[in-house]
């Protein structure tokens, strides 16, 4: 597993410590307020100023360790660009605060930056009334969606408003970023569009959460789009992935930089193919999200049913695009699942 690969280095550094990783690019480490507990951010030295790639969760640690940063090592030159791999809030949390204190131009994909408005218009909902229906389509009854509507809360770590403006970028545009060039590749799976970046010259793939070195990137099936086939997406683009150089330096958003991307692709496949295998081996008749969440996601269910659901519905769909299971939905909308 995560053994195989090479790693540049054996413990990650403190919290807020600018590290070096190669000339021109550094690393800053962000604690995180749940699991996994930290995000890696990027600086890339422009020269007359800064770029950032992902700026972390919008909490009080972390606005503490940038503006230390930001008025110490980093105070004599200002941050010019704010690029974003994708808009989860652990990645994209502080970037309205970044913009109104220094006017960096944003960029992202579109998707990633409609889906950050999506999520700043519902931060204070919580699960809703559509997600109840979702929940029962999928096999819930309606006591089973009262009690974990019900255990939810609202999140205490709300993103800020997203910025206003900002700058598409889109699969293969090339963008500067710290005296190199680098090839954006989007890919889904983990999130709607999310973006990587490759450097050919040098051989450096800022990864996002696309491809980590000691975590397996959630795959979620969204409420909004039940028919959704994310892990087709995600497994689409690591084959996509499997074309650069198997050399490169891989830098992830959570977890240790590394050597060894197609190692680590092929432990990703297979731990996606044998959860895969999994999930069909306990379906015998007819089943439903709900049923398979709660025989694979017990813990998760009540604590983050959106996981719970996505993730067995992700499963689910794909097992069905393969035609190892049937789909079926009711005159009443249900949505039931059976061996093919």
């Amino acid at each position: 597993m995560a053994d195989d690969l090479k790693f540049t280095v054996q413990r990650p550094p403190a919290y807020g410590e600018l590290t070096d990783v190669l000339p021109g690019l550094f690393w800053v480490r962000l604690p995180m307020p749940n699991a996994p507990n930290h995000v890696n951010c990027w600086l890339l030295d422009n020269g007359p100023g800064w770029t950032m790639v992902d700026c972390g969760f919008n909490t009080d640690d972390t606005f503490e360790l940038w503006d230390k940063l930001w008025r110490g090592l980093l105070r004599s030159r200002p941050l010019q660009n704010l690029v974003f791999t994708h808009a989860h809030l652990d990645h994209f949390g502080l970037a309205s605060f970044f913009v109104k204190e220094t006017k960096a131009t944003v960029r992202l994909p579109l998707a990633e930056w409609l889906n950050a408005w999506k999520v700043w218009h519902e931060r204070e909902e919580g699960p809703d009334e559509q997600f109840a229906t979702f929940m029962k389509r999928n096999g819930a009854s309606d006591d089973d969606a009262a009690r974990i509507m019900g255990a939810q809360r609202p999140s205490k770590y709300l993103g800020l408003r997203p910025p206003r403006e900002f700058i598409r970028i889109r699969d293969g545009d090339v963008v500067t970023m710290g005296k190199r060039e680098w090839r954006v590749i989007t890919a889904g799976g983990h999130s709607v569009e999310h973006a990587l970046f490759y450097c050919e010259r040098d051989k450096i793939l800022i990864a996002g959460d696309q491809v980590l070195s000691h975590m397996t990137p959630s795959v979620i099936t969204p409420a909004a789009q039940p028919e959704a086939n994310p892990m087709k997406e995600y497994l689409d683009s690591l084959a996509r992935l499997e074309t650069l150089p198997p050399d490169i330096l891989v830098l992830p958003s959570h977890g240790l930089p590394f050597r060894g991307l197609h190692d680590r692709i092929a432990q990703l496949r297979e731990h996606h193919q044998a959860r895969l295998d999994d999930v069909a081996s306990v379906i015998t008749g007819k089943t439903s999200a709900f049923v398979i969440a709660q025989e694979v996601f017990p813990r998760v269910l009540y604590a983050n049913p959106r996981q719970a659901f996505g993730e067995s519905l992700a499963h689910l769909n794909m097992l069905a695009s393969l035609e190892r299971l049937t789909r079926d939905v009711d005159a009443d909308g249900a949505i039931t699942f059976a061996p093919a």
